[in-house]
């Protein structure tokens, strides 16, 4: 099972790229991805793909990315405090068009097969491709809520465990 973890340097440079049409299931819900290169302390320069409309960093904050496996999920900026959650901002699609082509693709095969055939347990797969549908986007729905909560307490933790930001005041 994948697990979080952090990336925490500097960043050293930030690319905005408008996307383009992605293979058939690969639908990003941002306009934009951004590429993020993040030079670490101790270790080898790191590259984050971003599809978030807003990024609240640019080059020269030090920042702290969360990941989860290889995908980066939030951001928290040490230089000025704000911090993002990718997956509340810009959240990953319920309904993809590969659903249509599975729910097309197996009714047409199980209607023709039935056809062919004359087997009626045949006609039982129109049902059960939408009740598989529904199941599916259902289960990306929970899965969602339950990474977008585990990151929001990641992200409060690496604000708590900041140093507070200087405030300018006015002095008469």
């Amino acid at each position: 099972m994948r697990s979080f973890h952090w990336v925490s340097g500097e960043l050293t440079e930030v690319q905005r790229f408008i996307n383009v049409p992605m293979r058939w299931c690969e639908q990003y819900p941002a306009r934009e991805r951004r590429e993020l290169w993040i030079q670490v302390i101790d270790g080898p320069d790191v590259k984050l793909i971003v599809h978030t409309r807003f990024l609240p960093a640019r080059r020269g904050h030090d920042i702290d990315a969360l990941l989860f496996g290889e995908l980066p999920v939030g951001l928290f900026n040490h230089s000025t405090g704000d911090q993002i959650n990718f997956l509340r901002t810009d959240p990953p699609l319920l309904w993809r068009r590969c659903d249509a082509a599975w729910i097309v693709g197996v009714t047409v095969a199980s209607v023709t097969s039935f056809a062919l055939l004359s087997w009626p347990w045949l006609l039982v797969a129109a049902p059960l491709i939408v009740l598989r549908t529904v199941v599916a986007i259902g289960v990306r729905m929970l899965w969602r809520r339950s990474i977008r909560a585990k990151v929001d307490a990641a992200l409060a933790a690496a604000a708590r465990a900041a140093q507070p930001r200087p405030r300018l005041r006015r002095v008469k």
